[in-house]
């Protein structure tokens, strides 16, 4: 690749219909069609036209999907049955899950993170998926607030660029692990009337994505969905 290759993509992790609205006003705006990991049913993103739909399924004890691998991988299928692609809950992986997975007709998934690493390229997996590892996690980020004034240079060298951001996070434009954990109890309830007066209102994730963004279109890049980065890895 000499070039960056971006691809958006949002772990929804049972988000509001406030915050996914609120997503998806952004990217409508930059007329970016991203990829979706579904965690639970949504009329927003059952009508938003242009998304390619994963699922997003939560293999972690304690598991509204379920308890058991397939279980989970069911559950998850329910909400989405086309889905050819996924990315895990806290990127939860093993080779029991892989298999699983592929079992049941996905392709391709996202499910490692290799945050701010130049250079990623598609990888085939043992199972026989093509893994696409994630370039910028948001949560990851939080780690140092003062990422969120980074220099944008090292997103434009070659390479994959996927993208992660959570649709919550962006709504409460939230700038650190402090902050999610003092809020996170609004995830699937934030509405507009409440975002007012939760969204941080110094530097955090919303102010970054719209930075980025806005650098991205300012290059005359493009963004492509999974499906479409799969089917060129394919050929």
């Amino acid at each position: 690749m000499a070039e960056p290759v971006f691809c958006f993509t949002s772990d929804v992790d049972w988000a509001s219909e406030f915050c996914i609205r609120e997503l998806r006003t952004i990217l409508d705006e930059f007329q970016i069609h991203p990829t979706i990991f579904v965690t639970h049913r949504s009329e927003e993103i059952e009508r938003w036209a242009g998304a390619e739909l994963g699922i997003h399924p939560n293999f972690l004890p304690g598991s509204s999907h379920g308890s058991s691998v397939q279980e989970v991988i069911a559950h998850v299928l329910g909400l989405v049955p086309s889905a050819k692609s996924f990315r895990s809950h806290c990127f939860f992986d093993n080779s029991h899950v892989t298999r699983a997975l592929r079992g049941r007709g996905l392709q391709y998934d996202s499910n490692l993170c290799l945050h701010l690493q130049p250079g990623i390229v598609p990888l085939r997996h043992s199972s026989g998926l093509t893994r696409f590892p994630v370039f910028f996690e948001d949560d990851v980020t939080w780690e140092n607030p003062e990422n969120w004034d980074m220099d944008l240079d090292q997103f434009f060298t070659p390479g994959l660029k996927i993208l992660n951001f959570h649709p919550f996070m962006v709504a409460i434009n939230c700038p650190d692990a402090a902050f999610y954990q003092d809020t996170r109890k609004h995830i699937a309830t934030l509405d507009a009337q409440s975002a007012t007066g939760l969204r941080h209102d110094r530097l955090g994730e919303r102010d970054f994505l719209l930075r980025l963004l806005g650098e991205v279109k300012r290059r005359k890049l493009r963004f492509h969905t999974l499906g479409e980065l799969f089917e060129n890895a394919s050929r």
